[in-house]
């Protein structure tokens, strides 16, 4: 699955790996492992103090 990020404040957006938003998501400890995949699955956005992460389509 590829990822679209957006860092807080900025206009682009960047696509990035599931492995790198998963690193940048659940192991920095903002989510709990194996929720992250689920949300963007569900076509919603993974919100994080400095980022913004959604499935590319």
């Amino acid at each position: 699955m590829k990822v679209l990020t957006q860092e807080k404040g900025e206009d682009t957006w960047k696509e990035i790996t599931l492995e790198e938003c998963l690193h940048k998501t659940e192991k920095a400890g903002f989510y709990h492992e194996g929720t992250v995949q689920k949300i963007l699955e569900d076509g919603k956005a993974v919100d994080t103090p400095w980022s913004i992460f959604k499935k590319a389509i």
